[in-house]
This record gives C-alpha cells, sequence and structure tokens, in this order.
C-alpha cells in the first residue's frame, strides 16, 4: 500500500490556500508543524504567531499560504478526507460483491489512519485525532463566501459520494445513500473523539472491532 501511496497524488482545491504548501519545504513544515501543534493544544488555543515561533519563521510567511487559522484548518481537514477516500477506493477496487465491498468501506472508516512513510511531514495519526474534534469548527466561520465553502467542501463531498455509491450497490434498498454515508462517516469519527475526551459517554472504547461493530449495526 505504501507504494502506491507513492504514486498517488492529494490535489486540493485552491480555495483551501493562497500558496500550495507542497510546493516548497517551508509549506511542508507549515503543514507538518500545524498538524503537531493543533493536536497537542487545539484550534482555539493555535495560532500563526506561536507557529512562527515554533519554524523560526515569520506570520508574514505563513501569510503567504494561508489567509487564517480557518483556512490552514480546512486544508488540514480536506487532505485527510481526501486520503481517507483514496483508502476507500483502494480497499474495495477488486471487491466484486456488494456486500463484501460494504464490510471493507467500514472497516477502513473503523480504523484509525496510519501514518504513511511517503507523506513524511503530515503525521495521519494525529491528523485523524484532529478531525475528529476540530474541522467542523471551521466551518461556521460567518465570514466564508459561498464559494469558499463550496472550495472547503469538495473533498468531503466526494468521500461522501463514493460511499453512498457502496451502499447503493447493497440489495437491501437504501433511499437515502449520502445521508447514511454522512451518519456513518460522522459517528466513526465522534467516538473517536469520545474515547479521547468523555470516554464515559461512549462503551466502544478504542477497539476498532467495536467500532465496525457499531457502523454495522447502523447500516443493516
Amino acid at each position: 500500500m505504501k507504494q502506491l501511496w507513492s504514486c498517488h497524488i492529494i490535489r486540493l482545491d485552491e480555495s483551501l490556500y493562497l500558496k500550495d504548501p507542497e510546493s516548497s519545504d517551508i509549506g511542508r513544515e507549515i503543514i507538518r508543524a500545524s498538524v503537531e501543534m493543533i493536536a497537542e493544544h487545539g484550534l482555539e488555543a493555535f495560532t500563526f504567531r506561536k507557529l512562527a515561533q515554533e519554524l523560526a519563521s515569520t506570520e508574514s510567511t505563513i501569510y503567504r499560504y494561508f489567509q487564517n487559522k480557518h483556512q490552514l484548518m480546512m486544508y488540514l481537514a480536506s487532505w485527510y478526507w481526501s486520503a481517507l477516500e483514496w483508502q476507500l477506493a483502494f480497499a474495495t477496487a477488486n471487491v466484486e460483491d456488494p456486500a463484501r465491498q460494504l464490510e471493507k468501506a467500514l472497516e477502513v472508516l473503523s480504523v484509525p489512519m496510519a501514518n504513511i512513510a511517503e507523506t513524511g511531514h503530515i503525521d495521519e495519526a494525529l491528523l485523524h485525532r484532529i478531525v475528529a474534534s476540530e474541522s467542523f469548527k471551521a466551518f461556521v466561520v460567518k465570514s466564508l463566501s459561498r464559494a469558499e465553502r463550496v472550495g472547503y467542501f469538495k473533498s468531503y463531498q466526494s468521500l461522501v459520494d463514493r460511499l453512498a455509491g457502496i451502499l447503493s450497490r447493497q440489495r437491501r434498498k437504501n433511499h437515502h445513500p449520502k445521508a447514511l454515508a454522512c451518519t456513518l462517516i460522522e459517528t466513526a469519527h465522534y467516538q473517536v473523539f469520545l474515547q479521547n475526551h468523555l470516554p464515559e459517554l461512549t462503551d466502544i472504547g478504542k477497539s476498532s472491532r467495536n467500532l465496525y461493530q457499531l457502523l454495522h449495526h447502523i447500516v443493516f
């Protein structure tokens, strides 16, 4: 899988950045440090000033890539959703039986994203935790234009469409495949949030198998 990942390029909507961070070493360092700092301190405490200090750089350098931390957060979330969709596509690509295809899809949603050596500047395990806790906070910013919101949602919508397609091929008729796809994705990530912050509110624990069984129960 790692060899295949090296051939896969994630391209995000241009509304997610001012300058593509993948185009330079400092851009990739901005992404690496942002993931680590947001995972440790949360989005509210994270600032470009602190990020610049961490990088021994300047705030103006960071502002060349992102207009604010909400745009940066949406870049990180969109990268994650695109990576998750690719894993979903890879896991189900050669599976012809619709039921087995859905099982493979639920397995992907149940397992935290592992670190991929070929994307060394991004800690996917930390990014998985960030998305579960922080990603939708940036969507509620009132200053975002409709065009920006559409751009920010593209990666997530593509993931939902792929999972909805898998759900639509099941023998059991599903009249709301997109709604169910969103429910499964959000349930999987909300359980991660509960595991990390409010374990008293879930009996799933940190077991991927238990989470898979919950998602399977929602579908069937």
